[in-house]
This record gives C-alpha cells, structure tokens and sequence, in this order.
C-alpha cells in the first residue's frame, strides 16, 4: 500500500519505539544498515510503563545508505538516506533533492561536546554537501540550514 513505509532517524524510544506496533498496523519498517545493531539495544531504554513491542525483522527493508536513492525513488521520493553520526552512532538523515533534511536528533554544530564536535561536523558538513537548505529536526523548528562557519569543515 502507498504511504505505509516508516522510516527512525535512529534507534532512541522516542523516535522509534512504536515501529513494531506499527508495523503490526502494515507499515513497512525502512532500517538502514548503519542501523542494525542499534534496533535490539533500544529496549535499554525503556520501562515497563512504556509498554514497548520489541521490533522484529520480520517484513523490514534492509537497505544501505548507498542504495537509498534508487529505493526511493520507487516510492516516487527524489533524495537519499544519509549517515548523520552526533547525537548517536545510528543516526541517518533523509536528505530530499528539494533540500529538505530530516535530522531527527543531530546535535547542532554549537552544542556538539568537545568529544563530539568532529563527528557532529562532520554530518553536517555531509548535508550541506548533498544539498541540504532547510532542516526539519525530530525536536524543535524547521529552520534554514546556515552555511559552515569559517573555519569548520
């Protein structure tokens, strides 16, 4: 069915702790395969409260970065799924040709910890290389994408 693919940012309860459900519900998880290893430690996270459904394989697309364009492309998306590293080591960023990003949790450039900075400037700076103008981050309001500061990658 058209619309029922599902894409996380990255594997933290609040981005992705209702995939199962809603998968059970016929949406097609998309896991990057950056990704994998994060989907099980996810449940670290979580409390009892929270009534998490454990994500299973079963029905999920496994896709690289890499291969990204052409997969969404069948689903009539112009763009690509991205590496963007910072906030945690499985975080993507899907990146459309329109120059829209969708960075769920990307630490911005200024609050990157000192560990964190090369990493997190790093993603950026990939974003800004495919193209990205204007960010649509999982917390907070979509915002131009502001050109490297001199002296950052």
């Amino acid at each position: 069915a058209e619309g029922r693919d599902g894409l996380a940012t990255h594997y933290h309860p609040d981005h992705a702790g209702a995939a199962e459900d809603l998968k059970q519900r016929g949406m097609r998880l998309i896991v990057l395969e950056e990704q994998l290893a994060a989907v099980p430690l996810m449940k670290q996270w979580t409390k009892p409260a929270d009534r998490y459904t454990d994500i299973t394989a079963d029905g999920n697309v496994v896709l690289s970065c890499a291969a990204s364009r052409a997969f969404l492309a069948d689903l009539g998306m112009a763009g690509e799924i991205v590496p963007t590293p910072g906030h945690s080591d499985d975080s993507v960023s899907l990146v459309l040709d329109n120059g829209w990003a969708f960075t769920g949790d990307l630490t911005p450039e200024p609050m990157a910890t000192p560990d964190r900075a090369d990493v997190v400037g790093r993603s950026w700076a990939l974003l800004r290389a495919r193209g990205a103008t204007t960010i649509h981050a999982g917390h907070g309001p979509v915002r131009p994408l502001r050109p490297a500061s001199p002296g950052t990658p």
